[in-house]
């Protein structure tokens, strides 16, 4: 009898033994962000890893006290993972990248050393995610991944999701991921990376960094008023507004709410010269309204605002077409795709001659914008 009760209490005693291999949280260290420079004093590489301070995560018990639930640990090196080991030698939690959210680049980096080099690990080794999204910055990388976010508990969350509302405004850059940058990079393609600003002590989407070709390098930046341009040759426009003031549309400046936008792309070949004409088509409502002598129930009342708004947009997508044409002088709006879809016989014997091609090419830009709807009221019922 006592056999067969020693007996199921040995098994049990295998098979209830628990996760052997298992880490309590405090012993991982947990790692949400990271941020790359470059340290002239030593001229090395700098990796910022922002680590998950699970103990001083704000709760419903402690959401109002000042507590920072992470820690910047900062090293030098020459490579980025003898700079990944060194974290041993300040702390004993290895840095663990499976729940990366962010990575944020100073430009200066990306000026001294070349981005195909500068991503190399992070698309080599298994633990970094080709999912985890880039940020450029002119300003000191430290001081952002030091700010008290806005909303979120970890600058580098705060980062990531700035990203998350380009359909809400369209200065707003989409997200872009080393597996972006990677693909850019192998097609040897000049890209744009999305930039960060510290602004009044917040962090800020604001506009884009230009990463040439060739040399595979930071070689500019695209403020963010431009990138509105950007987004609509890019056909990236979800939604946002458009603002037309008083020079643009009579009775007072208007805002348009964008419902959706579509780009289309015509090229052809002239002579042994490609031609691309560019199609918009933008659809609208009114939003807001600060005339005092329009009425909406008049036949022909929208006529003057969409011709308006064909204006404007015109005007930024021209304004963009400028700077990479002329002021840049490279295709960062990758729109060899389209001469490569619409022509692949030119595209296939004068590729490797684009740098050259691209700044001569002709451009026509044709808009369309429809306003659909008013809204629920109109003052001017008469």
């Amino acid at each position: 009898m006592l056999r067969k009760i020693i007996s199921p209490c040995l098994l049990m005693l295998f098979v209830l033994s628990g996760c052997w291999d298992i880490k309590e949280i405090e012993d991982v260290g947990i790692i949400t962000g990271m941020g790359l420079d470059v340290n002239k004093e030593k001229n090395e590489l700098t990796m910022i890893n922002q680590y998950v301070v699970p103990g001083k995560i704000p709760t419903q018990q402690t959401i109002s006290q000042q507590t920072v639930p992470y820690q910047n640990i900062s090293q030098s090196g020459k490579t980025f993972f003898e700079i990944i080991r060194n974290n041993s030698l300040e702390s004993n939690r290895p840095p663990n990248y499976t729940h990366l959210k962010s990575i944020l680049s100073s430009t200066a980096l990306f000026e001294k050393e070349r981005a195909d080099k500068v991503i190399d690990l992070f698309i080599r080794d298994h633990e970094f995610r080709r999912t985890t999204p880039v940020y450029l910055t002119r300003d000191p990388v430290p001081d952002i991944l030091s700010t008290n976010p806005v909303k979120e508990f970890f600058p580098s969350i705060q980062i990531k999701s700035l990203s998350e509302n380009s359909d809400k405004n369209n200065k707003n850059s989409k997200n872009f991921t080393i597996g972006d940058m990677s693909q850019m990079i192998s097609e040897k393609k000049s890209f744009l990376i999305p930039g960060i600003v510290l602004n009044e002590g917040k962090i800020k989407a604001s506009g884009a960094g230009i990463i040439e070709a060739e040399s595979s390098k930071y070689i500019g930046w695209i403020d963010s008023e431009d990138m509105e341009g950007v987004r609509y040759i890019q056909n990236t426009v979800q939604g946002g507004f458009l603002y037309l003031d008083e020079e643009n549309v009579d009775d007072g400046p208007i805002v348009l709410e964008i419902k959706g936008s579509k780009t289309k792309f015509k090229t052809k070949v002239s002579g042994d010269k490609p031609e691309m004409t560019i199609q918009i088509s933008t659809s609208t409502v009114l939003a807001e309204d600060w005339g005092t002598g329009r009425n909406v129930y008049n036949k022909g009342w929208k006529k003057g605002i969409e011709e308006a708004a064909n204006t404007v947009i015109q005007r930024k997508v021209e304004r963009v077409l400028k700077l990479a044409q002329q002021e840049y002088q490279i295709d960062f709006l990758n729109l060899s795709k389209w001469v490569n879809i619409h022509e692949p016989k030119y595209w296939k014997e004068h590729k490797k001659e684009w740098n050259e091609i691209f700044p001569d090419m002709d451009f026509k830009v044709e808009i369309t914008t429809e306003v659909t709807d008013f809204g629920t009221q109109n003052f001017n019922t008469e």
